[in-house]
């Protein structure tokens, strides 16, 4: 059995206990503004919240918005925690602040390169936590048929 160092991520390992859903909820009837990612990463909607998590070469990133997608504050959340898992490597725990613009959360990570690598999120939103587990995969840019063409098959 495979066993998850979240030792060093206490919300992460909090989030875990409690037995949270891995998904973000649906928003019922009330209107609200697209699923499109501002930003090139991967959205999802938790209550009335959407939030996106990109996966740049130097960090991870997250952005949120209301539910007609208008920009919220960094702060909307709080206790931000992520966690790249990659197979045959050790958990990496990535340090998330809130950036100096005050608009979204950033951490320094190793690239983001393996298809199958997961990004794992922590976050409490009114006080309520979510963890999300994010598919490398849903973070990078798909291959222009010409760069498959370059990869050498």
């Amino acid at each position: 059995m495979k066993t998850r160092s979240l030792a060093v991520v206490p919300v992460l390992g909090l989030l875990l206990s409690l037995g949270l859903p891995a998904l973000a909820i649906a928003h019922g009837d009330e209107p609200h503004g697209d699923h499109d990612a501002q930003h090139g990463g991967f959205v999802m909607m938790y209550e009335n919240l959407h939030f996106e998590v990109t996966a740049a070469p130097a960090g991870i990133q997250l952005y949120f918005t209301d539910a007609q997608r208008s920009e919220l504050p960094a702060a909307t959340v709080s206790d931000v925690a992520v966690e790249i898992e990659r197979k045959g490597m050790p958990i990496e725990s990535v340090v998330m602040a809130i950036s100096a613009g005050g608009d979204y959360w950033e951490g320094s990570s190793k690239p983001v390169t393996e298809a199958d690598a997961i990004v794992r999120v922590g976050f409490f939103y009114a006080s309520k936590p979510l963890l999300l587990d994010v598919p490398a995969s849903s973070l990078m840019p798909a291959k222009t048929e010409e760069e498959g063409m370059h990869s050498g098959h």
